[in-house]
Order: structure tokens, then sequence, then C-alpha cells
């Protein structure tokens, strides 16, 4: 063997050290990023107790540690198969839209019923092509689904997070939906041919936009919770549980119970009406506290939906010093 043949294995076997160090290291923080994730959406959930959308971060703190086997198994010393992984990497992503799908059935009562005949037959329909695929190449060949095969998801994520763009969980929708595309790339067939040795770094890419979406969901809650303990009216409160409502449900379920808040200031005759930001006089003016008090039992009654009686209760009374609020200190 020549010098020259020489060197260059050397220079093969040194390239192939740095690729394999680099790979773990991006498998490493892709493990970290949703280990961080799943400590956030336990916070969370804990602060939303009180809500029915808490049952959303549950099933968000179950996509999360999917995401966490997931990095697991491709972690370079697992010596997983390429089939393995993408299937993994597939059901975490589909797995990360069922927090999303409950939020739409996120009312009591039926939110029982959304788990068993939406959220669960959504996650198996979805599994059909890529188990499909993985059946018929024996498991011996990575997930190549076609653009139709990878449909479903991609309209399931755009459903659910359109109505959240509009308000103050925007940024959390789109990075929340950025992440999860970017973890299904790998299994796409554009994603399969272009990736390559890159599956890694987009693998890391996703779980790091989880993780920050989840850091701009918990910074936005506790400015809401900031909010409620700083104001000192009744009328303050009420924007800003409401605000807090809309940035929780979206705008379709906001809509929603806007209607219904104003079917009854239409029928009993108020002077005031539930807008987009809190209540607001008919004539333009400011409400004032007996306004407000006539609307209270009717909000707190389509509210009770949503979240707990006693806690609305508690949070839209100024006077209350044990604010629910409190919960984030």
């Amino acid at each position: 063997m020549t010098i020259g043949e020489n060197q260059l294995k050397f220079r093969d076997a040194h390239i192939s050290h740095l690729v394999l160090r680099m790979s773990t290291l991006l498998w490493l923080t892709s493990l970290a990023a949703a280990l961080a994730a799943v400590r956030l959406a336990f916070l969370i959930r804990s602060a939303l107790s009180d809500w029915a959308v808490c049952q959303s971060w549950n099933w968000m703190i179950a996509g999360l540690l999917t995401l966490v086997f997931q990095a697991f198994l491709s972690l370079p010393p697992m010596n997983m198969s390429r089939a393995v992984v993408s299937a993994a990497t597939y059901f975490s992503a589909t797995m990360l839209l069922t927090p999303l799908v409950t939020t739409l059935g996120a009312r009591r009562p039926g939110i029982s019923a959304w788990h068993w005949f939406v959220v669960l037959p959504m996650v198996a329909v979805l599994q059909c092509p890529a188990l499909s695929q993985l059946s018929g190449s024996h498991w011996r060949s990575p997930l190549d689904l076609s653009g139709p095969a990878v449909m479903g998801v991609v309209v399931v994520l755009i459903m659910s997070t359109g109505t959240m763009l509009g308000t103050s969980s925007a940024g959390f929708a789109l990075l929340y939906s950025s992440g999860i595309l970017l973890l299904l790339a790998p299994s796409t067939s554009l994603g399969a041919t272009s990736l390559g040795a890159a599956e890694s770094s987009v693998a890391a890419g996703g779980a790091m936009l989880i993780l920050a979406a989840l850091a701009v969901a918990r910074r936005n809650l506790e400015r809401r919770y900031a909010q409620l303990r700083a104001a000192p009216t009744r009328l303050e409160r009420v924007s800003v549980v409401w605000e807090l409502f809309g940035s929780l449900y979206g705008i379709a379920w906001t809509r929603r119970v806007q209607d219904r808040v104003n079917q009854f200031a239409s029928d009993e005759k108020w002077t005031v009406r539930l807008t987009a930001t809190g209540l607001q006089r008919l004539d333009g003016g400011q409400p004032t506290d007996a306004d407000v008090q006539v609307s209270m039992n009717a909000l707190i009654w389509v509210l009770a939906r949503f979240a707990d009686k006693t806690w609305l209760k508690t949070a839209l009374n100024p006077r209350n010093q044990n604010s629910p609020a409190n919960r984030l200190n």
C-alpha cells in the first residue's frame, strides 16, 4: 500500500469519526430538548388544571414521551435500523398532533368521548400508510411516504393550528407546526431522498422547535396570570380571563362562546356586549360595575363548560385575595 493510499484511508477514517461524533451530538441535543419539553408540559398542565384544556396537555406529555423514545432509539450506540428509527419518528410526529385535536373538543361534558371517538381513531388511521409500507418491506427500508400518504397529517395540522392564528398563541402554533413538519420530513419521499445524513440534524431541529413552542406557551400563560393578579377591577379581570380563553381555545371557540353570551345579552336587554377584547357598552362608553355584574352569571355559566366554575368565580372577583393566578408563583 502506497503512502498516498494510507493518507487517503486515514482521511476517510477521520471524516467518518467526525460524522459519527456530530451525529451523536445532534441526537443528544434532540433527546435533551425532548426531555426539557416534557418538563415544561408538566408545568403548563399543572397551571391549567382548572381548565378542560388540561386534557390536551395530558396528550402533549404522551406525545413528547414518544419523542424522547424516538431520540433514544436514534442514538448511534443503540444501533437501530433506519426503518425502526423512521417509524418511531413518524409515530412521534403523529402523536404530537393529539394535543391540538384534543383542544378542539376540550369542553365538559364530552371530553371523555372525544378521546375515544376522535383522538385515538385519528392516531390509528394515520399509522396505516406507514405500517403498510413497513410491512411490505419487512422492516428493511425506512419510510418513504408519498404526498397523498402524508396529506392526512398536514390537513389535521392546518385545521387544528389555524384557529390559533390571530391570537396570542400564534407564535406557539407556528413553532409547534414547524417542529412537527420537520419531524415528518424524513418519512416523505422528498425527505428520504434529499436529507440522507442530515436526518439527525432535522430531528434535532424539530425537537428544538417543539421546545421553543412550549417555552412561548409557558411565557404567554405566565403573562396572563400576572395580568390577572394585577387587575384591580372586575371589568379588567373579565378581559384577562376572556383573552386567556381565546389563547387556549383559538378563534373558533372564542367566536362561538362570544355569540352565545351575546345571545343572552340581546334577550335580556344588556347595555354591554362581549367583544374580542372583553365587555363593551353599546354606546361606546366604559362599562360600569353594574353593567359587568349583569353579565357575570351568563358569562360564568357559558365558560363553565371549559373551566371550573369555582375557579371562574374566584378569578373574576377583584376582592378575592386568593387569586388562582398565584398558581404560577
